[in-house]
């Protein structure tokens, strides 16, 4: 039974000790705890009530009664529950702080009883009485006597008594004997039947462990599964923010004298409509008072830290996979510009410039920079995957983009309020986009699917998505991104690929990139890191 608690308090070097016998005990920096803490030794979302832990004697033993949820404490290493009992030498230690707690409860201790001795003690009287004895000559009439009274009883002792006599003592020592015979060889037996209980019980124990280690891998499956099946939402709230849609526009100038390329005049037919030919390609001029040809274009790219984002090549540089543009034909030679890239990325209202970086050479990737002075702080990054055997054909992945660009934003609302905002916004790509962020409708598709193949620089997936989800993040079971999405087959569209993550770390790494989540990702909290 408890009496009191012995509470040391350490910080550092600083340390201090109380002893206190109340049957409720309050710990934290307020005015009604009976252990006060300095609030600087605190973190700083400590409770509104100031009480770190309660502590309450509960049968003579005191148990954590409550405890500020806000804070990470640890029980001996593991996270502290209530209503577990404190024993001696238990610890809490508030982890985002230096602050350590050492209980030792004060018990009932018996009376101090001393040594008794182990020495006989005699009594004076006792003693002289045996000195005087031992100083006497010794008498030997009684032995005598004695000696000659059994002689002549056992001469009147009948012969036959004396046989009866013997056979009583024979049959007695016998019974004896088989009685103790009796009991050795039944103690024999009984020992057999536990060495044979004793046999089966270690079988059944071996039939237990191994049910249990059956249930357990059940168990572990189920989990397997369970997690697999809500890892896309889980990724979505977490990592959502931080993977954007990518839109911009590019054209083409003249080689040497740097004219945009402009469409050429339309010819007008008697009614004022514009001849088309359809069986020709549009013909580009520096000449001419023709509209410039500009090409809108959208993507995904998702933010890695300090101030980068990864994308495909393609993306970064659209006029390698425009149709449009491989549709042209001029009489001269263009070269193409690029004329905006913004990045829109989800509860943010207004879009962030991008600055292209560098494109990887062999694999359709690319690093771009947020073009702002201040980083944003509330983009969580997206943590890459360092271990290799995490990419296996079968796991589970998902993938979050923006397929079908702004298309796939109206489509998720109602007619009526889709051709509204079409009719309002819908003139220009970057007034669209411009809407949808004002109106925090800016979300990233998120799709979920497994790993069909792994083959070199490529990872297949079925994850579904379309265009407008190049350069999209895929994540591997463990939460990590493995790839950045860069194609789909043509030939299925269950059936896409990306580059394995590796190589965007190496393109990251050549340009001055640096992890703001460590080595370890697998810890990492959603952060935006400062410029370099």
């Amino acid at each position: 039974m408890a009496t009191g608690l012995v509470i040391h308090i350490s910080s550092g070097k600083d340390k201090h000790t109380q002893v206190l016998t109340d049957d409720h005990i309050l710990i934290g920096n307020g005015e009604d705890c009976a252990v006060r803490l300095r609030l600087s030794s605190l973190p700083n979302k400590s409770g509104s009530d100031g009480v770190l832990l309660e502590l309450t004697r509960t049968n003579g033993f005191y148990r954590v009664a409550r405890f500020d949820p806000t804070i990470e404490l640890t029980h001996n290493g593991k996270p502290l529950r209530s209503d577990v009992e404190i024993e001696d030498g238990d610890e809490v230690r508030i982890d985002p702080s230096n602050l350590l707690l050492t209980f030792y409860p004060i018990r009932s201790l018996p009376a101090v009883i001393s040594e008794r001795s182990h020495e006989a003690h005699v009594a004076p009287f006792i003693e002289q009485a045996a000195m005087e004895s031992a100083a006497t000559a010794r008498r030997d009439d009684a032995k005598v006597f004695l000696r000659e009274f059994t002689r002549e009883l056992v001469k009147e002792i009948n012969p036959s008594t004396k046989l009866i006599t013997l056979a009583i003592a024979v049959a007695l020592v016998g019974g004896i004997l088989y009685i103790g015979f009796s009991m050795f060889k039944e103690m024999q037996r009984s020992r057999r039947i536990i060495d044979d209980q004793h046999a089966q019980l270690t079988s059944m124990k071996d039939q237990v462990s191994k049910t249990n280690q059956t249930l357990k891998d059940l168990d572990r499956s189920n989990k397997e599964i369970r997690d697999s099946l809500s890892l896309a939402v889980k990724l979505r709230s977490d990592y959502g923010s931080g993977v954007c849609l990518v839109a911009g526009s590019f054209y083409f100038v003249e080689s040497g004298t740097g004219r945009p390329l402009r469409y050429s005049e339309a010819q007008m037919n008697e009614s004022g409509g514009v001849v088309q030919n359809s069986g020709e390609p549009t013909t580009l001029t520096p000449d001419g008072n023709g509209a410039v040809a500009e090409f809108e274009f959208v993507g995904t790219g998702f933010y890695v830290g300090d101030g980068f984002v990864v994308t495909n090549r393609h993306i970064a540089q659209p006029w390698l996979a425009d149709d449009r543009a491989q549709s042209l034909s001029s009489s001269v030679r263009g070269q193409p510009r690029l004329k905006k890239l913004n990045a829109y990325f989800p509860e943010r209202s207004q879009a962030i410039p991008l600055k292209f970086k560098a494109a990887g050479g062999r694999d359709d990737l690319a690093v771009c920079l947020l073009d702002i002075k201040d980083l944003p702080t509330d983009i969580p990054v997206l943590p890459l995957e360092t271990n290799q055997d995490a990419v296996a054909v079968g796991t589970a992945v998902v993938m979050m983009g923006y397929p079908l660009g702004p298309d796939r934003l109206l489509a998720l609302l109602d007619d009526a309020e889709s051709r509204s905002i079409q009719q309002r916004y819908g003139g220009t790509l970057d007034s669209l986009l411009n809407h949808f962020a004002e109106s925090r409708r800016i979300q990233p598709q998120t799709t979920q699917g497994n790993i069909t193949d792994v083959n070199g620089r490529r990872i297949a997936y079925d994850a579904r998505t379309a265009e407008g989800g190049s350069g999209a993040p895929v994540f591997g079971q463990l939460g990590h991104v493995i790839g950045v999405n860069f194609a789909i087959s043509t030939e299925s569209q269950a059936s896409n690929f990306a580059v394995p993550i590796q190589y965007a770390s190496a393109l990251l790494e050549r340009v001055g990139w640096k992890s703001p989540l460590g080595k370890d990702s697998k810890d990492a909290v959603p952060s935006a890191a400062s410029p370099k």
